[in-house]
């Protein structure tokens, strides 16, 4: 009688552990590809959308909510943003933006708690894998197809903002797939879509290194995201791509060498880093040039100066609003004189400071170096054989950093879900000096109670 009993228990088991992993990769889809999901189907089906993801979330991983325990510094930022809906200039714009940012915290941590790292990793790999494919097959569509620039099915979203009675519509895709591009993807705008090719190559690269997926599997990704990045010709990513391969195979030449020599090298790394970012500042209008692109970074500039001089105006900031509401002021003010209409200030830590003030901007840039600094801090120590997931968690942080230099999306979505589970799963922030061996061998804590050696194989395969 037992063993009917047992054999029960392991179906139900891996039943969950199944529904687990669709729920994680859909979650992953559906962030990093928002805005095409808006364009599709609308503001309110795609508020619907979300609601039910949330509930999928906390369903399929309901037997953890009691591990949910966010880290103090994820929650004083999203209490700093609950706080200013009292000051906000706009304030039920601020409350809907606290829900959503709330909510999308939520799911991160759950899911960190609920997977392992290993397993993470392998699910993000599927979630943007199905949106890079996603995007260029909605390319394919539009060149074979519609053969014409593409417009959103749904125009709520112009209709909001106020941008439909005059200067250039809002373009889904510009049907530029067989002219070389550039192309905007399922996401409607080229620097997300080189943003997903980015990290969906970083965790690529990881998972064969951790012989995770097949080799064929993983070359062929690959292979799609270069030609992704080729066809959007994003400058920002193709400076990040080129940092990250360095990292990279510092990290490799860090791991192969002798112990005493280790935190010589990381060191000899992180100034290389220091000198390379003031010689791309001073020789900026040669490196974008390089790219067809102005010094002044796309118009950037122009909304950055007018981002900081209504960020000196409120030193507590504007209220939290995410994506900018650009038909009411100061962010209608900020289009009008930087002659640029923008939904958020192209700066993840301006915008932080815009929106909450400069305790807002220190505890991103907080929750970045920590999160940068201690999965390097197993890099740094790991050895041949140990696993390359903190690599990940560095190279992956890195990523979210450098785009956050010239888009905002860090605070929103996909960039601010990625950047909960990445500081959520490295070792906590007092723990940095003593850390765990079996962390830097396995990526995951001794006393991890995460299923991390569950057979979970519904989304990977295994290795050649």
């Amino acid at each position: 009688m037992r063993k009917p009993r047992s054999a029960a228990s392991w179906w139900v088991r891996s039943r969950s552990q199944r529904a687990r992993a669709w729920v994680t990769v859909w979650t992953v889809v559906l962030l990093f590809s928002g805005q095409g999901f808006r364009y599709l189907l609308g503001v309110p089906l795609y508020g619907t959308l979300c609601v039910l993801t949330v509930a999928a979330v906390a369903v399929s991983f309901r037997r953890f909510l009691g591990q949910m325990r966010v880290p103090p510094l994820i929650g004083t930022f999203v209490a700093l943003a609950a706080l200013s809906i009292l000051w906000s200039a706009t304030p039920a714009v601020s409350v809907l933006a606290v829900a959503v940012l709330a909510a999308t915290t939520f799911v991160a941590v759950l899911i960190a708690r609920g997977t392992s790292r290993g397993q993470f990793m392998a699910f993000l790999y599927r979630g943007l894998q199905v949106s890079l494919l996603g995007g260029l097959l909605f390319e394919l569509f539009v060149a074979l197809v519609v053969r014409h620039d593409l417009t959103p099915l749904a125009t709520d979203l112009s209709s909001i903002a106020k941008v439909d009675g005059g200067g250039e519509p809002i373009t889904w895709s510009r049907n530029n797939l067989f002219a070389g591009g550039p192309i905007q993807g399922f996401v409607g705008n080229r620097n997300p879509f080189a943003a997903i090719a980015l990290f969906t190559a970083v965790v690529a690269v990881i998972l064969l290194l951790e012989r995770r997926i097949r080799v064929l599997d993983g070359a062929l990704t690959l292979a799609l995201a270069v030609a992704v990045h080729l066809l959007t010709s994003s400058a920002t990513v193709a400076v990040a791509a080129v940092y990250l391969t360095g990292l990279t195979v510092a990290a490799i030449m860090i791991r192969r060498s002798r112990a005493a020599n280790k935190r010589r090298l990381s060191f000899a790394v992180l100034a290389v880093t220091a000198v390379v970012a003031v010689l791309t500042l001073k020789f900026r209008e040669e490196i974008f040039a390089m790219f067809d692109r102005g010094p002044d970074a796309t118009n950037r500039t122009a909304i950055w100066d007018q981002v900081v001089q209504f960020a000196w105006d409120r030193p507590e900031g504007w209220g939290y609003v995410g994506y900018w509401p650009i038909w009411e002021d100061p962010y209608r003010t900020i289009v009008d004189n930087a002659g640029v209409v923008a939904a958020h200030a192209h700066n993840a830590f301006l915008d932080a400071w815009l929106q909450l003030g400069l305790i807002g901007l220190v505890l991103l840039i907080v929750m970045v170096v920590l999160s940068f600094g201690s999965a390097w801090r197993l890099v740094e120590r790991a050895s041949r054989g140990d696993t390359y997931i903190p690599l990940g968690w560095a190279l992956l942080t890195a990523a979210l950093a450098l785009q956050a230099l010239t888009e905002s999306r860090l605070l929103v979505e996909g960039g601010w879900f990625l950047l909960v589970v990445l500081f959520v799963s490295g070792p906590g922030v007092f723990t940095l000096t003593i850390v765990d061996p079996a962390l830097v061998r396995t990526g995951a804590p001794s006393d991890d109670v995460a299923q991390a050696e569950d057979p979970v194989t519904v989304l990977t395969r295994p290795p050649v």
